[in-house]
């Protein structure tokens, strides 16, 4: 089967890792962002803060922002009796560990074979092969059972001696430890801590404090390489190290050699022989050692024989692949390639397309039948459906191949997904015995290849099938969404019809016990549309029955199913009922007052404009011209009739430019006394301006007094 990994590192901010089949499918995905940091796997040097005997645990520091929960169960016995806040005690850090030796043996030893899931890796749903590999799945079972070397059985041992003693007589405030975290912060609740370290790696898990306590995966289950493994840990713990630690061989050890597992171990050996010397010099509470990246940790979990490639998007990450898998796996570092197309890698494989199924709660099945996957606070429940499944002979063979589908399904969800804590399975109901067997068998068979715990019971007699994971991370959903501003993560708001009795209902209850004369409602416009256009006689009916006036606006900020309502009484009508943009902008009655009176001042100013000018213009002009004309022209009695008629028509002239000149300045002038404010009783006499006076024509009599003498002096 080929399979590949790809990485898209393009974006530092995020990196999301997946392996997909043959048919370029998600069969596990992975994401790494920087504005969530995980802390789970990290080693702190810590300090006690707080022991809490009615917990029996106690709480430490290690440096982050809540204090981490430490139960007593999690505490190392070296720890006991030692009150000493000493960091460099041995009981602290353990001892140094030891390489293994590679021999030629292990060099000319070749990788062998396994049927380890061959049923999840299938495409096909074979009943009868099904049926053969239960079979012989119950008797491997049944020897695995019986082995010794179970993965679980050393944590009983710390339990039982924890019951000697209370966290309060063993364990003291200020004392130093050196802890993991094994859950990650959620909510209020701190990180979890213990003291067995643990360090994983690709083929087998180093716990350096915890001695006499080697074991192998119980998802290994084909009887002879459980007894290869058994034999190759035990060559690599027969030094000193198995008194101090153990080792763990992990499922992806089966078919590999013994020179790969004693290179892993190798590498682990290293890698805590470097924390200690930190430990050492490192003052709590302090960071020690980081768990590795997204891009290492997928590699080291993800990759088998199967995966024949492994494509990067971007050069840093390729760099750190290249480095890790010459550490690791020296013979497969050619399988590690760099994408360097300008297409988006994770667009090029259709992978982008599958994350967005992601979001649905229907998956589809081969068949026609379908899946609902519906996450609760208590549980998640997985609905099974035939749908358009109709290709069986009867009833059964079609419920047992869409159970199936959907087993297989389910078991690739929850992986994907990340679901984890109570799952309740749904599936259609079998009559036959055999066939319910065989579908518990299955669905254990398709989560063989899941990292997280499983726990799974029978069926019961209404089809249902219980089962737990283990949370590893936060789910796909709690990782990428937000609780919807609208439903508040109901999923479903009020119907129209619905929302539209209960504003009215409500604007009753919140009238009936007070005089209110205007009652304005604002809601989304949906909510505010249905009430004009199918609600009127209901309006109108509240309206009569109470005296009031009913008014609807649109609030933007209003989500579908959300409301308020405004009361207003007769009182405070004009002030808050009116918009702002509707009331009048003078209010003040000083202040029309005002321009009223600076009005009239204007006009009076402009009447007694007028008058010294109607009384000097004709008068002045006649006198001057007169007495020039007849001194300088006593002998002629033609000049003085002709400058009589002139000085006529020049009066005429005058009065007229005086009329238009004062029509013209009036308006001129009462626009600039209404603009500036009121002035006092007290008059301040200003000089004329320049401009004005040159502006001004001259006066037409003047002129001809002027040229009247020219004339007589011509003539003369």
């Amino acid at each position: 089967m080929k399979e590949k990994i790809i990485i898209d590192a393009n974006f530092p901010t995020e990196i999301r890792v997946a392996r997909l089949d043959k048919h370029n499918n998600i069969e596990d995905i992975e994401f790494s962002s920087s504005n969530k940091t995980q802390v789970k796997g990290n080693i702190y040097l810590a300090k006690i803060t707080r022991v809490e005997p009615s917990l029996q645990a106690a709480f430490v520091d290690y440096g982050g922002g809540k204090s981490g929960f430490l139960p007593f169960s999690e505490i190392h016995s070296d720890y006991y009796h030692s009150f000493s806040t000493e960091k460099k005690s041995s009981n602290l850090v353990g001892e140094e560990l030891k390489s293994p030796e590679i021999t030629s043996e292990d060099l000319a030893e070749k990788p062998g074979g396994t049927k380890f899931n061959e049923l999840a890796d299938s495409d096909a749903i074979d009943i009868k092969a099904i049926e053969k590999m239960v079979d012989e799945k119950l008797q491997s079972d049944i020897n695995i059972e019986a082995s010794e070397d179970d993965v679980d059985a050393f944590s009983n041992d710390s339990a039982e001696q924890n019951k000697q003693y209370k966290i309060q007589e063993v364990i003291r405030k200020g004392q130093v430890l050196l802890v993991q975290v094994t859950k990650e912060e959620r909510g209020n609740k701190g990180a979890s801590m213990t003291t067995y370290i643990s360090l994983a790696g690709k083929y087998c898990v180093l716990m350096p404090n915890k001695p006499s306590h080697n074991g192998i995966s119980r998802k290994v289950s084909n009887r002879d390489e459980r007894r290869r493994i058994k034999n190759v840990i035990s060559s690599i713990t027969e030094l000193e190290d198995s008194k101090t630690s153990s080792v763990i061989a992990r499922t992806a050890a089966a078919g590999h050699t013994t020179l790969d597992i004693k290179r892993d171990y190798d590498y682990l050996v290293k890698l805590w022989n470097k924390i200690r010397e930190i430990t050492l010099k490192s003052q709590a509470p302090c960071f020690v050692h980081q768990e590795d990246g997204i891009i290492l940790k997928t590699i080291r979990d993800m990759f088998n024989r199967n995966v024949k490639e492994i494509l990067v998007q971007g050069s840093e990450a390729y760099n750190s692949c290249i480095k890790f898998m010459g550490d690791i796996m020296p013979t497969h570092v050619r399988s590690v390639k760099e994408y360097k197309n300008k297409t988006p890698i994770f667009t090029k494989f259709g992978i982008e397309d599958q994350l967005i199924k992601l979001y649905q709660p229907v998956v589809h099945l081969p068949s026609g039948g379908y899946i609902v996957i519906n996450p609760t606070e208590a549980l998640v429940s997985i609905d099974v459906n035939s749908g358009r499944a109709t290709s069986e002979r009867n009833i059964e063979e079609m419920a047992l191949k869409t159970n199936l589908e959907a087993a297989k399904e389910i078991a690739k969800q929850a992986r994907i997904r990340d679901l984890s804590g109570l799952l309740v399975l749904d599936f259609i109901d079998l009559n036959e015995a055999r066939n319910r067997k065989i579908l518990e068998r299955s669905l254990w068979e398709y989560f063989g290849k899941d990292k997280a715990r499983i726990q799974t019971s029978h069926l019961s007699a209404f089809g249902l099938l219980e089962m737990s994971r283990q949370r590893l991370r936060p789910s796909f959903l709690e990782r990428n969404s937000d609780m919807c501003s609208h439903c508040s993560g109901k999923g479903l708001v009020r119907s129209d019809d619905s929302n539209a009795m209960l504003i009215l209902r409500t604007v009753e209850n919140e009238i009936h016990n007070g005089k209110f004369d205007i009652v304005n409602v604002y809601g989304a416009a949906s909510a505010v549309i249905f009430l004009l256009n199918s609600r009127r006689e209901e309006i109108s009916f509240i309206e009569k029955k109470y005296s009031i006036k009913l008014d609807l606006f649109i609030d933007r900020d209003a989500t579908s199913d959300s409301y308020s309502i405004e009361k207003i009484k007769l009182s405070d009508k004009n002030k808050a009922d009116t918009p702002e943009e509707l009331q009048p902008i003078l209010q003040d009655t000083s202040e029309i007052y005002n321009q009223n009176s600076s009005q009239q001042k204007t006009k009076r100013k402009i009447e007694k404009a007028k008058r010294p000018q109607e009384k000097k213009k004709p008068k002045a002009p006649e006198e001057t011209a007169s007495s020039n004309s007849t001194s300088s022209n006593n002998n002629s009695n033609t000049s003085n009739t002709n400058n009589s008629n002139k000085e006529a028509e020049n009066q005429t002239q005058d009065k007229t430019q005086n009329q238009t000149q004062d029509k013209n300045e009036t308006p001129q002038a009462k626009e600039e006394q209404t603009a500036k404010p009121a002035r006092s009783k007290k008059r301040i006499p200003r000089k004329p301006r320049r401009g004005r006076e040159q502006n001004k024509p001259a006066p037409t009599v003047k002129a001809e007094a002027d040229k009247t003498p020219q004339g007589q002096d011509e003539t003369t």
